[in-house]
């Protein structure tokens, strides 16, 4: 009697849509970093990876925590051509609509002054991410459609930001979020609430 050969495990099913940040970052890395990121330059306090490994290097514009380069994610002090993959989570946030300098948004998330400061930036970092990664590198670009005044696609520009500047778009991942969001119930509502934002996948041709 031959002996039973043991039962391959199946592969978890890899989603495009999650409520788990931590469930995203493990499918990228699954499918596309198995070797892990290499550099984060908007690590803040690295909340970004509680649930999976911390980047090789760590840098950001003003360093929160020990162990964190400081460095403008728009000029970066790394040789051409030198990284495997990047994560980049940057600011969503633009305007005043609705808020102080001591409203609770403004102390949970960094706010650019205005959408044209917040394009300017967006770009000048791929530029810049393009710049130090391999032919074939991993940019992780989390992002979030935002409403001012208006609606603004930003994950839309920036898939064709990334195709003008070297980029394919290798995959998208939608992170919904959890729980209620803060708003102001006194303003007249014009647009649907966001409640979710996206996670680029982006590889350099």
């Amino acid at each position: 009697m031959s002996p039973t050969r043991p039962r391959l495990q199946k592969p978890k099913l890899v989603k495009s849509v999650s409520n788990s940040q931590g469930e995203i970052l493990r499918w990228i890395i699954q499918l596309h970093c198995p070797d892990g990121f290499d550099l984060d330059p908007t690590y803040s306090k690295g909340v970004f990876y509680k649930d999976v490994l911390e980047p090789r290097f760590k840098s950001d514009l003003a360093p929160q925590i020990d162990g964190v380069e400081q460095a403008d994610c728009t000029d970066l002090p790394i040789q051409p051509n030198s990284l495997r993959s990047i994560v980049f989570d940057p600011p969503f946030m633009f305007g005043k609509h609705g808020q102080t300098e001591n409203n609770i948004m403004n102390k949970r998330f960094t706010m650019f002054d205005s959408f044209a400061d917040l394009c300017v930036m967006y770009q000048d970092s791929l530029k810049e991410f393009h710049r130090i990664l391999k032919r074939k590198g991993i940019l992780v670009f989390k992002c979030q459609d935002y409403t001012d005044s208006k609606t603004t696609m930003t994950h839309c520009l920036v898939y064709q930001w990334a195709e003008l500047f070297g980029f394919y778009a290798k995959d998208l991942f939608i992170l919904l979020a959890n729980g209620g969001r803060i708003y102001n119930p006194s303003l007249r509502q014009k647009h649907a609430r966001k409640f979710h934002s996206y996670l680029w996948v982006l590889e350099k041709k």
